[in-house]
């Protein structure tokens, strides 16, 4: 007979197969439906606030793989919040100006910025841009976000750009911005000046060179004996740079030795000496020595134009490379351009706009490599040049159009970081931020003191307009606060487009002159701002004028390359205007790199798109992966680390569905026994689940949102799959419907579900939903699973810590019993562990202590009986007595006891008897 029918089997609605792709959709349509972020909103509205303060990607192209991390680890942090009760509004946004859309809109019209009517292109990037907003909206919804869509921030929207221009005026007004001629890392593919934070180190091959610069006069410095012609020995990777060349520097105190070298006489630093002997393969023999001091003022000839260059001083000049003696070129270095004033020294700067030469006349037309190739030409035939060959190092390159940048001296706007004490207090302010990792604080801090003057002005087409002024009459360059508020009020009714289509007199206050030479007449000049000072400016344009946010944030996360960026250029203006930093924790995360820990590139063909992984297995796993990395470090991403993931994902599926399955007939309010009443492993998994839980909080809490995914792996593989469950399901299934025992296990089976529903949900969004909706007997249910934000109040009174470090012993003494019986069970003695009975003999002590367990051992066991007796420590398996039930499948003495079911147990009879 089968008793099939008989037996408590699981129902529930929950499938085991997830189908991901096509069920998320359905969620998030659910979502819409309900206007979930909205309803939040309203049921937390007056609690504490979380603003987690999001950094704008480039409206430029569809999501990456990069973003895709990004904006799950914030939704992941934001819906944490939710569910601890907090108000946690979270606007999104787009940097919509700048290179990145310019440079692509160029690319796709086939032309540059001097081919364009202004106006027109303005208006095909914005539509450019909006439309890139509209698409990765779309892959950002579907990654299963939360956010009012509808209302993101946009750098390009009239309003922020009020807020910008507002910001510029108050620094201007305070004395920040200036207006000077220094060198500034400069792109002569895209003709703009750049930013730190728009240069990136890419590995690149330059011309290491060595030349001699001949003394012309030595202003009686050497002996009699040194007479004859004297040599500075100098080293330098950019030959080209040769030609702006006005001096060359020493270090003050730095020992220097006028050698013999290949029959010269040639100064160079005596610490140097082994290095360049090794580095030219030559040796180097020592005949005086000075101080660099000493040389000061020393007069030598330029190595092919007509140039006297003098001798000077500098601490910056190094001794660890290089030869001591550093050539100086004041327009195409910033250490460089610092000796300026204190030695009168020329700026000369012949190099254009597009990085060619416009003088000396023999290198008229040349780019920088041609000139170069020039250079070393001359040097050769001047016999100047003692060594020249091709070296690889790291070397600064647009961040746009990955071509290496030069300095070039032009004029520029900048902030100056010094006024008003604007570095000490921006460092200061580092100290009162939470840094996650700490390493950021000291990052940042590094950045902050070694960081120029911020360069603002962009010689670009794309992005808010610096409305700085030219007098006609003496033709001062004027940034005046007044103009600069004038315009404000313009760009917020106009837009900022209105610069380049309204006359100069639009933006002139009444009575308006030239502070120079009180001039009336002016020409508008059509720099653009630095996109980075637009974003840097979002703590007053969303932060500040938002209702339902808050300054400053709580919260900025973006990946680590933010230190020198969004952070910093943050950081900067609010420090200036609100003395205080906007945010009051940093969280950084690494770059995604391939299973081998290589970065992501077309060439190599190891980019993952996240579109695809959507595609092929769902959301959830991209938010899985997101989770699970230790985002500290560079996150890897493969199909292999995809696949192990579905894997775990599929176990945290089951563990739920198992769950849902077997509490189907529960009903909390008329099934829950008294906590007094519930059977000891229940109690033990209870006060264990809820302390697993707690400590889940506690890594979300600490952001450390990997140790939560460990902690929820765990306890569904290692406490309930492997233990918890398995031990329950004789009960579940066998006893009858509303045993006592049976409604025990289930009543802890439903507070697990409803803790790991929770714990689940800020990362398995979809599943966690999915689950929660389909749990059709939850009492008091809400309309989403974040609407039941967790309640901690009771949850203390449910863990026992000494229940379960007692525990821990009676788990010890299974994992000793589960050995045995696999022992008997390769022996071919026994099948399952339910044909086993065990014999466990132990002292009086430790008997006293496992018959506490009396009610829960056997099962715990998952044996058929079970023997406890006083003795020295044994475990002994043998074959169980009595015969098989067949529905129950224990071995038992009360089996062909009952007439009417004379194939079961007494505990099987009793529970149909009770069941009917």
């Amino acid at each position: 007979m089968s008793y099939k029918e008989t037996l408590n089997l699981p129902k529930t609605d929950f499938s085991m197969k997830a189908n991901l792709a096509v069920l998320e959709p359905k969620i998030i349509a659910a979502w819409e439906k309900s206007k979930i972020y909205f309803a939040l909103g309203q049921k937390r509205k007056g609690c504490p606030k979380f603003i987690l303060h999001d950094g704008p990607p480039y409206a430029n192209g569809l999501i990456h793989i990069g973003h895709a991390l990004n904006k799950i680890l914030k939704d992941i942090t934001v819906k944490y919040k939710i569910l601890r009760g907090f108000d946690c509004p979270f606007v999104v946004g787009w940097d919509c100006h700048g290179l990145p859309v310019e440079h692509q809109l160029f690319k796709e019209l086939a032309l540059t910025k001097h081919d364009v009517d202004v106006v027109d292109f303005r208006k095909k990037a914005r539509n450019y841009a909006l439309k890139f907003v509209k698409l990765q909206t779309k892959d950002f919804i579907r990654l299963g976000l939360f956010s009012d869509w509808e209302k993101p921030y946009l750098t390009l929207d009239p309003n922020y750009e009020h807020s910008v221009i507002e910001l510029l005026g108050y620094l201007a007004a305070e004395g920040y911005i200036y207006r000077g001629r220094k060198p500034v890392n400069w792109c002569a593919t895209c003709e703009t000046a750049l930013a730190e934070a728009e240069v990136e180190y890419i590995d690149k091959q330059s011309d290491s060179t060595y030349l001699l610069f001949a003394v012309s006069d030595d202003k009686g410095l050497f002996k009699e004996e040194f007479k004859k012609p004297v040599y500075f020995l100098v080293w330098t990777t950019t030959p080209w740079t040769l030609i702006s060349n006005v001096a060359v520097a020493l270090q003050p105190e730095l020992e220097y030795c006028l050698t013999d070298f290949q029959g010269k006489s040639v100064i160079l630093a005596r610490d140097l000496i082994p290095y360049l002997e090794t580095k030219l393969e030559k040796t180097i023999k020592q005949k005086g020595s000075f101080r660099g001091r000493d040389l000061e003022g020393a007069e030598l000839k330029h190595p092919f134009l007509n140039r006297k260059l003098p001798v000077v001083l500098a601490d910056f000049v190094s001794s660890e490379e290089g030869s001591g003696c550093v050539h100086i070129a004041p327009g195409h270095g910033e250490e460089d351009f610092s000796l300026t004033k204190k030695y009168s020294l020329e700026v000369v700067m012949p190099v254009d706009d597009k990085g060619v030469f416009q003088e000396p006349e023999e290198f008229r037309g040349k780019n920088i490599k041609q000139a170069s190739e020039l250079v070393l030409e001359k040097l050769a035939e001047n016999n100047f040049l003692v060594r020249h060959h091709k070296m690889t190092h790291s070397y600064p390159h647009c961040w746009r159009c990955k071509q290496p940048v030069i300095f070039r001296a032009t004029h520029q706007w900048f902030l100056n970081i010094e006024h008003k004490d604007l570095r000490r207090k921006a460092l200061a302010s580092v100290d009162s931020v939470n840094w996650v990792p700490e390493s950021g604080r000291e990052r940042m801090r590094s950045m902050l003191l070694t960081r120029p003057d911020w360069c603002l002005s962009r010689q670009r087409l794309w992005g808010i307009p610096l409305p700085a002024l030219e007098c006609q009459a003496c033709q001062e360059v004027v940034l005046s606060p007044q103009v600069i508020k004038q315009a404000a009020v313009i760009f917020k009714d106009q837009g900022s487009d209105s610069w380049f289509k309204l006359g100069v007199e639009e933006f002139l206050p009444q009575g308006f002159s030239c502070p120079k030479c009180q001039g009336r007449k002016f020409k508008k000049q059509y720099d653009i701002l630095d996109v980075w000072f637009e974003s840097g400016a979002s703590f007053l344009a969303v932060l500040k004028s938002s209702i339902q946010l808050q300054f400053p944030a709580d919260l900025y996360l973006e990946g680590s390359d933010q230190h020198r960026g969004w952070f910093q250029v943050s950081l900067i203006p609010s420090v200036a205007k609100e003395n205080q930093a906007p945010y009051k924790t940093i969280l950084t995360h690494g770059f995604v790199v391939d299973g081998e820990g290589k970065k992501m590139s077309k060439s190599l063909g190891n980019v993952i798109a996240p579109q695809e992984i959507i595609k092929d297995y769902g959301a959830e796993i991209l938010r899985l992966w997101s989770a699970y990395s230790d985002y500290s470090e560079d996150v890897k991403i493969s199909p292999e680390i995809i696949k192990q993931l579905v894997d775990m994902y599929r176990k945290v599926r089951n563990t739920i569905r198992f769950i849902m399955g077997n509490i189907h007939d529960f009903d909390f309010k008329t099934n829950s026994p008294a906590y007094q009443d519930l059977l000891g492993v229940d109690r033990y998994m209870l006060s264990r689940s809820v302390s697993l839980f707690q400590e889940g909080l506690r890594a979300y809490d600490q952001f450390q949102f990997y140790k939560a995914c460990q902690v929820i792996f765990n306890f569904c593989n290692l406490d309930l799959s492997s233990f918890y469950l398995d031990i329950l399901k004789d009960r579940l299934y066998t006893f009858s419907q509303n045993s006592p025992a049976r409604r025990s296990g289930q009543f802890v089976l439903y507070h697990i579900l409803d803790l790991l529903l929770k714990l689940i949900a800020p990362i398995l969004s979809f599943t966690a939903e999915e689950a929660y909706q389909a749990w059709v007997n939850k009492p008091d249910k809400k309309d989403s699973v974040f609407s039941d934000p967790v309640d901690l109040g009771g949850l203390s009174e449910l863990s026992d810590k000494s229940l379960e470090d007692d525990w821990q012993k009676v788990l010890l003494l299974r994992s000793q019993v589960l050995k045995e019986i696999e022992n008997k069970r390769e022996q071919g003695k026994i099948g399952s562990s339910l044909e086993a009975g065990v014999k466990i003999t132990c002292s009086k002590k430790d008997l006293d202590f496992y018959s506490r367990f009396q009610d829960s051992l056997r099962e715990v066991l998952i044996v058929s009986s079970l023997d406890l007796k006083e003795g020295e420590f044994s475990i002994l398996i043998d074959k169980a007595g009595g015969d098989k039930c067949q529905r129950c499948w224990n071995w038992s003495d009360t089996v062909n006891k009952d007439s009417q079911y004379s194939d079961l147990c007494s505990r099987c009879v009793r529970a149909l008897k009770e069941d009917k």
